[in-house]
């Protein structure tokens, strides 16, 4: 009767103790599940901001350019028209100089104006600098208006001024004669630096940029890249591969072909020229500052965690008390045996080899003299030690000793023997073999086997250089018959030592027997 209510209480505590941490984690769950749609939605929004940032700012700048390049292209349209009126004759050189002049001076981008004709050799220029034999003929833009004909600008790549070693934005136009054919070229050319110094206006992240490009991905100016970067191609870029065919302007988030940071996007390319200026935030940067901001919140919801945690484990800390209790005996009985027979193994096995250790040789050993005097059988004992073993350790470390302890220990288990033979650790880099009834001839096979085994293995050891150069065993073997001695054991080992200092004398990595030299097979 007592038994079977102590079974119901027990079964009553369990259920309250399951229903408690059901309860538990409920709660977690839910804290947990609020909190990271909270964050979730808080890097959404950072992400949906940070993109219409970027889109605004890209849309802003847009206008920004083509209202430059307006400027500069209605310039030329009237250059062009006046030119078309008053001809490029000799005598009109003066008037087109300070025409050129004036119309460089009014607006602050223009790096210079110029007239080539149909050679490419300078005609006029705004600054009246007029190099001898100068010839632009070799420009990209001249072999452009060579072979396209009407007069619309053509926006080139950034070349560097032949006058003031300036790097400049080519925009020209073809000039005609009468008859349509190629007459020569009018140009302007835009200081990069304007578009610099407009941009360095922008409050910028370390690794955001903005850029100004042609359309076929040409990069004209790249913000915070150094000028190594200007006229690189990126046209293998999503901006261009995807997005610039899909819509004119917009946002997305893909890794930059420049460096590979990955940043939001933002876009436009402008309505009257070949151009594109996109903004990009470094999302990892983003990251970093929103994590400063949702950090509060994430603390916060750590510690209302913790403490949920804590008042639960005191709850149920409660409801295990009584059933710890009960079961404790039980448990403190079971875990006395199993240490009791823990000790009993390992007071007889070697802990790094598995071997049998000193104390179950000696116990052997001890029975299997007793044993061979009784019955008038023959007892064999081998020692055997590793060849040059402190060198060993102090090449190659301690821990490399130990591994090539073991790796010998089970390569000795592995060879043939009977069931009685006993392989045991004898201490330090030490091995010994018991052979109860084992007469010469099996004891001295035995000893080889072991010393070919060990060889086999081909353990580097640089400084064993009598040894060739790797781990060796040498093995002293004594064999007895125990008809009349009373202490055989002792003079067993005896025997057996002096075989094996002798092994060690004569060379090493073989096998002795009663202080003769045996042949190794």
């Amino acid at each position: 009767m007592i038994d079977e209510h102590s079974a119901i209480v027990t079964s009553e505590k369990s259920s309250l103790r399951q229903m408690m941490v059901i309860f538990l984690l409920v709660i977690v769950t839910a804290v947990i599940a609020i909190n990271g749609w909270i964050v979730w939605s808080s890097w959404n929004r950072m992400i949906s901001t940070s993109q219409t940032d970027a889109r605004n700012l890209s849309l802003s700048l847009s206008r920004q350019a083509e209202d430059s390049f307006l400027q500069v292209d209605l310039t030329l349209q009237d250059l062009h028209d006046r030119i078309s009126l008053i001809g490029l004759r000799e005598e009109q050189t003066d008037y087109l100089r300070e025409m050129l002049t004036n119309r460089k001076a009014s607006l602050p981008q223009l790096h210079g104006l110029f007239i080539f004709d149909a050679e490419g050799n300078w005609l006029v220029t705004s600054d009246g600098n007029m190099p001898k034999r100068a010839n632009n003929g070799d420009r990209e833009y001249f072999h452009y208006h060579q072979q396209h004909s009407g007069n619309q600008v053509h926006i080139g790549k950034v070349i560097r001024s032949r006058t003031t070693g300036d790097l400049i934005i080519p925009v020209s136009m073809r000039l005609d004669n009468y008859d349509g054919s190629f007459r020569g070229v009018l140009l302007a050319t835009i200081r990069l630096d304007y578009f610099k110094q407009i941009y360095s206006y922008y409050n910028l992240g370390e690794h955001d940029v903005l850029a100004l490009m042609l359309k076929d991905g040409t990069l004209l100016y790249v913000r915070p890249f150094p000028d190594n970067t200007i006229n690189r191609n990126i046209s293998n870029s999503p901006l261009f591969t995807n997005l610039l065919k899909n819509a004119t302007d917009g946002t997305a988030i893909y890794p930059s072909a420049l460096d590979g940071i990955e940043r939001v996007f933002g876009y436009a390319s402008l309505k009257r020229y070949p151009l594109v200026v996109a903004i990009g935030y470094d999302k990892q940067q983003l990251l970093e500052v929103w994590f400063s901001d949702i950090s509060i919140s994430i603390v916060l919801c750590t510690i209302l965690l913790l403490v949920i945690f804590l008042l639960g484990l005191l709850v149920l800390r409660h409801i295990s008390l009584n059933l710890r209790n009960q079961h404790e005996l039980t448990q403190v009985r079971d875990r006395l045996t199993s240490m009791n027979r823990t000790l009993q193994t390992l007071a007889l096995v070697d802990g790094l080899t598995g071997l049998a250790n000193r104390r179950q040789f000696d116990l052997y050993l001890q029975r299997s003299a007793e044993r061979s005097a009784k019955l008038h059988t023959p007892l064999a004992l081998l020692m055997i030690d590793v060849d040059s073993f402190k060198l060993f350790n102090d090449t190659y470390g301690h821990l490399a000793g130990d591994e090539c302890l073991k790796l010998i220990g089970d390569t000795l288990t592995q060879l043939p023997r009977r069931p009685v033979d006993l392989v045991a650790r004898y201490g330090g880099e030490e091995f010994a073999v018991i052979m109860p009834g084992a007469n010469h001839e099996a004891a001295l096979r035995f000893a080889h086997q072991a010393v070919d085994a060990i060889a086999a293995l081909a353990i580097p050891h640089e400084q064993a250089t009598t040894t060739g150069g790797i781990v060796t065993i040498s093995a002293g073997m004594h064999v007895i018959n125990a008809e009349r001695s009373a202490n055989i054991s002792q003079a067993l080992i005896a025997e057996a030592d002096k075989a094996l200092y002798a092994a060690k004398k004569a060379g090493k990595n073989r096998v002795e027997e009663n202080q003769s030299f045996v042949t190794r097979p």
